[in-house]
């Protein structure tokens, strides 16, 4: 089975998540809906940097490790645009790297424990 094949599973399993989990949340917490809805896209844009990386990865015959570190420079760019760091400064930035370092490869490790689509 393609890897374009297996993502477009992961979207469509991501995209079932958000709208049963928002509502709840925005149920019980009404003024976290927004954040709820900002944290599913997040995690959406490194789902979808892991999976840009692993196609780039294969065309140019990258290992796993290879992957992960293209992908790592993305995943850390995220986060510096996202919400959680407006206004904030990075003060160590090496703790700051092998943090996104785990979440690309936890990410990569979410994406590849799905079940493939039948073909």
């Amino acid at each position: 089975m393609s890897w374009l094949k297996q993502l477009g599973s992961i979207a469509l399993a991501v995209g079932k998540l958000a709208p049963v989990v928002g509502p709840i949340v925005g149920v019980l917490i009404p003024s976290a809906a927004p954040a709820v809805s900002k944290a599913t896209s997040e995690i959406e844009q490194i789902a979808a940097i892991i999976a840009n990386a692993e196609v780039m990865g294969q065309a140019l015959q990258l290992n796993g490790a290879q992957k992960l570190t293209a992908a790592t420079p993305l995943v850390a760019q995220m986060f510096l645009q996202s919400s959680l760091l407006a206004g904030r400064a990075v003060s160590n930035p090496p703790l700051f790297k092998a943090g996104c370092e785990k979440i690309g490869s936890g990410m990569a490790d979410v994406l590849n424990s799905l079940v493939a689509p039948e073909a």
